[in-house]
């Protein structure tokens, strides 16, 4: 398990593993159905952020990878 930190709010989409984000199930289906709900995106508040998300990762051999999208207002962002 690890935590993260960020300085700002994000959204976030699973690419590859499954586990735990906090107390979210986090996986990356492989095929999704009309209608069907997922567990690949999410979106984690400022608080949420700055505080840390546990990130937990049930696969002994897959990684989880994530790709996190931050708003301009970031203050980590350098121009």
């Amino acid at each position: 398990m690890v935590t993260i930190r960020d300085a700002a709010a994000y959204g976030m989409i699973m690419m590859q593993g499954h586990g735990k984000m906090g107390v979210w199930d986090i996986e990356t289906p492989s095929s999704i159905r009309f209608g069907q709900l997922t567990h690949d995106e999410y979106f984690v508040t400022e608080k949420a952020a700055t505080n840390g998300v546990k990130i937990q990762n049930f696969s002994k051999t897959d990684p989880i990878v994530m790709l996190k999208h931050f708003g301009p207002g970031n203050p980590d962002l350098v121009l």
